[in-house]
């Protein structure tokens, strides 16, 4: 039967047969990302509430180590990627799992061991939390390049468009659980403040799922044999070798500058954890199901994804990549008006009504505007960069959020303290608070943050952003070649003459 001919919901499912052709390696490692993303999603959702209530920490210094993890995290980046070029996929995995899984055994436990065992008073066994911070996030630097790496090599190259979305369907099944699946049943369970403790750590266990996948996982089960990499005939490299060769290639040069221009968007995706925790409980209250709201955003993106796979593997990227920015900047707009704009709708009496439906809305936009970009900026990154450095240039791509995030943070926990800060809600009921002490007034100001990436991109498009990544990288490629050919011919004419 010819695909004309076909039943139409046949032919939309037939589009995912195409991952068929990947090994069961590329299962393994969605696998992989399925238990690593359900830890990460647990501990992300309560983690400036899990410092503040129940480590003590101050709501700015709650924000700061929150914004210091994503710093960290960026900052180990740069040297794993390499890494794991040099000594392959499998030891990587196992030394990233092995400071992962210590560093959050230091977080989860360090407040009472510290207190209950060494004798420390609070703030002195808060160290220990933050040692486990830093250490966790160097483990967890490991997980996103080996993860796009693993994918790439694992897909042939008519399912890695595809391969891509299905990783980030998975990942996001892994977010909804972790919301509605966990933290809301164990805060149920335990309370709002001993239910912190039992997600975080329970989290620590789901690592140690993730690592066990990893064994099984075989590394030279290329589905490309033309990517695979000779590593007998490669001239032994150090890691800061390796940084400076792919930081002096024009296409990672144009990468970089095509991720400056995306920050503005992409630091909006780090107020889900930096400021909604916050911002939720103090304009509707300390009984706000966190969980569920949490679990709105992959849900859509889920159902988004699944419908939408068949159908945007046939766009362009790039194209994608901008009208998804678009939308998930200007989801933001619904919770910069005035609340009291919402009173014309009927049923929405009260500013807490006002301002669940404002979350509710930007939720939904925001994430379908994410189910657009995400994916494709993952699988854009990883197409830019050579066969034999793609965890290089999934690392080293971090380096526009490892200079933004600690602004974000710092910026994020400042807002918070001045313009949603705890007890606004009944200051708001009395109508005497300006709108640029609102928290309307901050999200404002990431607005404005927000809508200049998609805008920046369109303006730049043809100079730092292709639909053919590959031959783009290879024609740059070339052209330095050709370049450096004509360099030496020149010193060579010159020492005749």
């Amino acid at each position: 039967m010819s695909k004309s001919t076909q039943n139409p919901i046949l032919r939309y499912f037939s589009e995912f047969g195409v991952l068929r052709e990947c090994g069961r390696d590329f299962w393994f490692t969605n696998f992989i990302q399925f238990f690593d993303g359900l830890a990460y999603f647990t501990l992300i959702i309560v983690f400036t509430l899990f410092l503040g209530k129940y480590c003590g920490f101050s709501d700015a210094n709650a924000a700061y180590w929150v914004g210091m993890y994503t710093l960290f995290l960026s900052l180990f980046a740069f040297a794993v990627g390499t890494i794991c070029d040099i000594i392959g996929l499998r030891k990587t995995y196992t030394i990233g799992f092995g400071v992962l899984i210590a560093g959050r055994l230091l977080m989860g436990l360090g407040r009472d061991f510290g207190v209950s065992v060494l004798g420390l008073n609070p703030e002195w066994a808060q160290v220990i939390v933050m040692l486990g911070i830093g250490t966790m996030a160097f483990g967890s630097a490991f997980m996103g390049p080996c993860i796009s790496t693993s994918i790439r090599r694992f897909t042939t190259l008519r399912a890695r468009p595809t391969g891509f979305n299905f990783y980030y369907l998975f990942m996001n099944i892994g977010a909804l659980l972790a919301g509605v699946g966990i933290v809301d049943n164990i805060m149920a369970w335990k309370g709002d403040v001993e239910g912190l403790y039992w997600v975080v750590n329970l989290g620590t266990a789901y690592e140690v799922v993730a690592f066990i996948f990893t064994r099984l996982v075989n590394e030279d089960a290329y589905a490309v044999p033309e990517e695979r990499i000779d590593r007998s005939k490669q001239s032994v490299r150090r890691p800061l070798e390796l940084i400076g060769q792919v930081a002096r290639e024009r296409a990672f040069q144009k990468l970089i500058v095509f991720l400056v221009l995306t920050l503005g968007v992409r630091l909006v995706f780090t107020l889900q954890f930096l400021v909604m925790p916050q911002y939720y409980t103090r304009t509707i209250g300390d009984d706000f199901q966190l969980g569920f709201m949490n679990s709105l955003n992959p849900f859509i993106i889920i159902t988004g994804l699944i419908v939408l796979i068949p159908i945007v593997t046939r766009f362009s990227t790039v194209k994608l990549m901008i009208v998804g920015m678009s939308i998930s900047a200007c989801s933001l707009i619904l919770m910069a008006v005035p609340a009291e704009w919402y009173f014309i709708f009927p049923g929405i009496d009260t500013l807490g009504q006002a301002y669940f439906v404002a979350i509710f809305l930007q939720i939904v936009i925001f994430a379908f505007g994410e189910l657009l970009f995400s994916p494709r900026f993952s699988e854009y990154v990883a197409r830019v960069a050579p066969k034999d450095k793609v965890a290089s240039y999934m690392s080293l791509s971090a380096l526009p959020m490892f200079i933004a995030k600690p602004i974000n943070g710092v910026i994020g926990g400042l807002l918070v303290s001045y313009m949603c800060y705890d007890g606004i809600a009944a200051k708001m009921d009395t109508g005497h608070v300006a709108f640029w002490g609102s928290p309307e007034g901050m999200w404002t100001i990431y607005l404005i943050m927000a809508v200049i990436s998609p805008l920046a991109i369109i303006l730049t498009k043809d100079s730092f952003v292709s639909d053919h990544p590959e031959e783009a990288a290879a024609a740059d490629e070339q052209a330095e070649e050709e370049a450096e050919e004509a360099a030496r011919m020149d010193e060579l004419t010159e020492e005749h003459s």
